[in-house]
């Protein structure tokens, strides 16, 4: 089982730590992840930004990617935003392949509040290579 490095690496990535993403859960074709919202992460109308949502979902998304034990990176996403969110509250996101091909994947994320109401909806287009993760990945 991949999932304790895959969590490992994804909880030291940088910018997931510079965002404050924390990724809860992974194992074989899905991840889950958390983030609690500040001020920082409000946009002029003091709701959350996009560009955080949107980095938020790719995070858990790569995690999930990346859980089959080869590498795989993201090669196109479409994102529908459905509500906002405020600073202190609690979001979450849950991402699951919905279809694997041998090199293109197709992963969709869903982020939502503690409340369940579904924040938004992303659809990710991934490419897996032949290449296993190893420690120095």
């Amino acid at each position: 089982m991949h999932g304790e490095y895959i969590l490992k690496i994804f909880n030291e990535c940088g910018v997931g730590r510079l965002i404050g993403i924390e990724i809860c859960e992974v194992r074989e074709g899905f991840a889950k992840g958390k983030l609690t919202l500040n001020k920082e992460h409000m946009n002029i109308f003091g709701s959350v930004h996009g560009g955080i949502l949107y980095a938020f979902a790719d995070q858990v998304g790569g995690a999930c990617g990346n859980s089959l034990g080869r590498k795989a990176v993201l090669v196109e996403s479409t994102i529908q935003y459905l509500k906002g969110a405020a600073a202190g509250e609690t979001i979450f996101g849950e991402a699951q392949y919905t279809y694997k091909g041998k090199k293109i994947g197709r992963i969709d994320i869903k982020v939502y509040n503690d409340r369940e109401e579904l924040l938004a909806i992303i659809h990710n287009i991934s490419y897996t290579s032949e290449n296993e993760h190893s420690a120095k990945t």
